[in-house]
């Protein structure tokens, strides 16, 4: 949808921008990663170790869950656009609306109901995870939008990104520390523990999101131009097409998440079959976070110093080169593992922080390029690709798992099983991590001095 004008909503008072508003984005972003993180770390290890599905049926299943996912997403966006402003805002509502559902299938999904026959486990599973999945994006493509129309000044929007980033690494942390600890009985995963876990979230998500509804507010509304040029989505399609920046950004996020989503999933059958410490799932995925708390400090003033690409195309090779060390040495340490990823965490970490700011560049270049704004059909064709490397990752996860020969329902697996499952939860990282850095450096093509050019160009247009 082409946006025309903006302005500041009519009220009579209008809290200015503050910490309360920052404080009530991470909660948001908190309150939706609780459980989306859960799903992408724990749900397959809930399928074949605790419901007794395969591999095989799991990753069959995610993939046609999350391309649905992907089709029902431009059209929650479109249903939302289409909301009239009320006296709570436009997006926010929906802070509330969407909560108890999301959080209620969330917990379904993790709930292995006594007595159900094998036959309907694999319907049971596609039934609920799909709910989960339709459930979140209707609080997720709204609160995404919400930041839109709480400030139109670039620097406060970097930071509502920044502290989404922050709400993000929060609930990962608690998922690293929170979960092994309930879901682990000796070593097994226990249905009751993954009940347990999931009610936990329930009450914690819940709570985020109210908190994140009371202390956001949105203060400017976008109006809508009149939709008198249908005919032309096809132009805006090819226009698409030749965004570059658009493209290598699609390429090398597609690649990331899809990596990053398979490994966050396999990662419990590393500690728990290749390391035999599954009491070390917690330590492994908090020092991984952690190179991400890290780097927030250095991230501006190394923008400033080297540009977005550039920095992200210098810190992937670092995670290429990490990734291929995990790859080739034959590991029998958790410890040396940690270790080298906790490197190559750093080395991808840039990129993650940074691919909020970088979508909004190649919005600015798609005005660039053709002299309209569009930024929902731009971040509609990106978040199109981020399902559809969800979608890959689900489906790389469980058909990997069935190729080396891993046994649902069995508590130990062969040697084997073991060492493939190091050897894919390695290779993955580097191969993604390659791709996008050629995607960053040759496709991508928004440089320090063209992004400072492009910018310098479109306010001379707009002025």
């Amino acid at each position: 949808m082409e946006i025309s004008t903006e302005k500041v909503l009519k009220q009579d008072v209008v809290k200015p921008f503050g910490m309360q508003d920052k404080i009530g984005y991470m909660l948001g972003d908190l309150g939706n990663d609780l459980f989306f993180q859960f799903v992408s770390g724990y749900l397959m290890l809930f399928y074949t170790d605790v419901l007794g599905i395969t591999a095989g049926a799991v990753g069959t299943m995610l993939v046609v869950a999350r391309i649905w996912d992907a089709i029902n997403d431009p059209m929650m966006g479109t249903f939302v656009d289409r909301r009239k402003v009320g006296k709570n805002g436009k997006f926010r509502p929906y802070l509330l609306y969407a909560a108890l559902p999301v959080t209620i299938m969330g917990f379904l999904t993790f709930t292995a109901i006594p007595g159900i026959p094998d036959n309907l486990k694999l319907v049971y599973a596609y039934v609920t995870y799909i709910g989960f999945g339709m459930c979140y994006t209707a609080i997720n493509i709204p609160y995404g939008s919400l930041a839109s129309v709480m400030t139109t000044d670039p620097v406060e929007r970097t930071s509502l990104s920044t502290f989404r980033s922050i709400g993000a690494l929060i609930a990962n942390l608690a998922i690293m520390i929170i979960v092994p600890k309930l879901v682990f009985i000796d070593g097994v995963a226990t249905a009751g523990g993954f009940m347990k876990a999931a009610a936990v979230f329930v009450v914690c998500s819940n709570l985020c999101y109210f908190g994140a509804f009371k202390l956001t507010t949105e203060r400017v509304k976008h109006k809508a131009q009149e939709t008198k040029e249908k005919a032309s989505f096809v132009k805006t399609v090819k226009t698409l097409l030749s965004n570059r920046a658009l493209i290598g950004l699609m390429l090398a996020s597609f690649g990331m998440l899809a990596s990053m989503m398979a490994v966050n999933a396999l990662t419990p059958y590393l500690y728990k079959d290749y390391f035999k410490a599954p009491e070390l799932i917690s330590l492994g995925g908090v020092i991984g976070m952690i190179s991400s708390f890290l780097i927030l400090p250095f991230l501006s003033p190394l923008v400033n110093k080297f540009g977005k690409k550039e920095l992200s195309v210098g810190t992937m090779l670092i995670a290429v080169v990490a990734n291929l060390a995990l790859f080739l040495m034959p590991i029998k340490s958790p410890y040396v593992y940690m270790a080298i990823n906790f490197i190559a965490s750093i080395g991808t970490g840039f990129f993650n922080v940074l691919i909020w700011a970088l979508v909004g560049d190649a919005i600015d270049y798609q005005e660039y390029i053709t002299g309209k704004r569009e930024e929902g059909i731009v971040y509609a064709s990106y978040s199109l690709v981020r399902k559809l490397g969800q979608a890959i990752a689900g489906g790389i996860g469980g058909f990997a798992l069935t190729f080396i020969g891993y046994k649902a329902g069995v508590a130990t697996q062969t040697p084997e099983v073991a060492q493939g499952i190091k050897y894919i939860i390695t290779i993955l990282p580097f191969v993604s991590a390659l791709i996008s850095t050629i995607a960053m450096t040759f496709v991508y093509n928004l440089s320090k001095t063209k992004l400072a050019e492009m910018t310098k160009e479109l306010e001379l247009r707009r002025g």
